[in-house]
């Protein structure tokens, strides 16, 4: 029983402890706001619920945080420092929740922010909404996921380098949940749900088993005659294509052709032919739209309301037509590159990328499959959009157009092969594609779980936070690279008096054991594409270039490139 003593003591706080509070009632009001001008009654009804099941909680249950003794609550944290670190005062290290970002409404946490009719940003412009953020709020970012799961965003270079630096034996990200559901649901197709969204000892068996050919120098550099061959033929398809004012009018489509053709004659060993003249390649067209479809409904679920979990709501009608369009093509050119191969007695000294994937005797057949069906359709996009990435700055920066001809023209001669051994010396050439990299990545930003608790800016992170490691925006701070904005290739370069502050900022592939497995091929392709393109064309672009996001940086076609001939000497 409670003494008068005791009585009188209690927090004035308490009597009121039942009650529902303002910012409470703050918070159900933009639940019902968003509720009348979000899309769908589906939708409508869902948010409305939050409202309802958040008033209740409120007004039901007790916040006892809140009625906690303020006096008593700083003594208990300084006695904690004090036992830690005594020479460390308590409010130098500051808790996850002091990280400052937008508003965080119940079960939706901050994804609010990118809905249509209410929030501020647009999602297919999110790399832009996190430029804006970090001005707002600084250079880390608390944002919170559905369920108000925390998701740190890191714009600070150094930050971001001590996260690279963290030593784990399984690298933890954020498994593409949608794309998990559906895996773990065709048990006719999928084992798993994917090299990109396994975890653990699962992923390590499969990185293990499924990319020592494609990250092997070996198998790479024993295509390398091959790519060039590719590289002839999309010079070919340029000047095809060209109107009568020497300009492709949406480059972007035949850039994914030629995505698809190397990738395919790396992964399969074969030529597919999407690259001829002659072909209106609807087979790639129809392809290279199921995967930019893919990346849509992969980002639509990630920052809309998760209502695919508990009906088949657009996004996940999207992944699923195009999960089974991807699938269902690139399997038939599994089968018919499987077949020839029976056919026809093989005497390559290289093996294709598929074959060491078949002969692996550790994975079920459907691992196998999938990976190489993944495999093929990262590389479309990848290189395709950078490509035009590359090919736009060349014909906006004539200066540095001219030094990669010079360059590309001390190589080999005029029509001839390059040989790999030249193209391992075209400095130049790899200083301006890492720039380009930097200025314009395809993946703006890494996403990792920490294993382990970090401190970043002054914030104590916990193991299993979420951290968004923003590298596009770090690489464009004037903190991280001298003239940050501007295409200076020879930063890049040995003894540059612009030499990189952060050079592991600019990781497009990702970083560490999680590294995209192809990074060593694209980086390849793109090389002798940009040096045989350069001693056949002057390059010009006068449109600027509009980035989008759809789940990775594209550019916003249709981008106009034109190409003039550079007659032969």
């Amino acid at each position: 029983m409670m003494t008068q003593e005791e009585n009188t003591s209690r927090p004035m706080e308490q009597v009121s402890e039942w009650k529902i509070r303002l910012p409470d009632l703050q918070m159900i009001g933009c639940l019902v706001t968003m509720a009348v001008f979000t899309n769908g009654w589906a939708n409508k009804i869902f948010i409305t619920t939050l409202a309802v099941i958040h008033g209740f909680i409120k007004i039901f249950t007790r916040d006892r945080n809140s009625n906690e003794n303020p006096d008593t609550r700083s003594d208990t944290n300084t006695n904690r420092n004090s036992e830690t670190s005594p020479d460390v005062h308590y409010d130098q290290v500051k808790t996850i929740d002091e990280i400052p970002g937008p508003l965080a409404l119940p079960f939706i946490g901050t994804n609010w922010i990118f809905y249509r009719g209410v929030g501020y940003y647009e999602v297919d412009r999110n790399h832009e909404a996190y430029h804006d953020l970090s001005i707002r709020y600084g250079q880390i970012v608390r944002q919170e996921s559905y369920w108000n799961y925390k998701i740190i965003s890191v714009f600070n270079g150094k930050d971001i380098e001590t996260i690279m630096k963290l030593n784990t034996k399984y690298p933890l990200r954020p498994p593409q949940d949608i794309i998990s559901h559906y895996r773990l649901s065709r048990k006719d197709r999928y084992t798993n749900s994917g090299l990109v969204n396994e975890q653990g000892r699962e992923w390590e068996k499969l990185r293990n088993s499924l990319t020592p050919g494609l990250m092997s120098s070996l198998t790479i550099n024993g295509f390398f005659s091959s790519l060039n061959t590719v590289t002839d033929d999309f010079v070919e398809l340029i000047k095809y294509r060209r109107n009568e004012n020497d300009t492709v009018v949406s480059f972007e489509e035949i850039a994914c052709r030629f995505g698809l053709e190397s990738t395919c004659m790396l992964v399969l060993g074969r030529r597919m032919n999407f690259l001829k003249t002659d072909s209106t390649s609807e087979l790639t067209k129809k392809l290279a739209k199921a995967v930019r479809t893919h990346f849509l409904a992969t980002r639509d679920a990630a920052y809309g309301l998760p209502t695919w979990k508990y009906y088949a709501n657009a996004a996940y009608k999207n992944l699923i037509q195009s999960e089974e369009t991807i699938y269902d093509i690139i399997s038939d050119l599994i089968n018919q590159t499987i077949q020839e191969n029976k056919d026809v007695a093989q005497d390559e000294a290289v093996e294709a990328v598929f074959q060491s994937i078949l002969r692996e005797k550790t994975l079920d057949h459907r691992d196998k499959k999938a990976a190489i069906v993944d495999f093929i359709a990262a590389g479309i996009h990848t290189i395709g959009n950078t490509l035009c990435f590359l090919l736009h700055k060349m014909g906006k920066h004539p200066e540095v157009q001219r030094q990669i001809h010079e360059e590309a023209q001390q190589l080999a001669p005029q029509r001839c092969e390059v040989p790999i051994k030249e193209m391992r010396n075209a400095k130049y050439i790899k200083a301006f594609i890492q720039e380009v990299y930097r200025l314009t990545p395809t993946a703006p930003d890494i996403a990792r779980i920490l294993d382990q608790s970090a401190t970043l800016s002054n914030h104590e992170l916990p193991a299993g936070t979420v951290v968004l490691l923003h590298t596009w925006l770090a690489g464009l701070n004037e903190e991280n690279f001298v003239h940050a904005r501007e295409l200076i290739p020879e930063r890049w370069l040995e003894n540059s008096s612009y030499q990189p502050h952060s050079p592991h900022l600019v990781a497009p592939f990702g970083y560490g054991r999680r590294i995209c497995p192809g990074k060593r091929f694209v980086d390849q392709a793109l090389q002798l594409a940009i040096a045989k393109i350069s001693r056949a064309f002057v390059v010009s672009a006068e449109d600027e270039l509009v980035l989008k996001s759809e789940y990775i940086m594209a550019p916003q076609g249709p981008v106009r490139i034109s190409f003039r001939d550079i007659p032969e000497t």
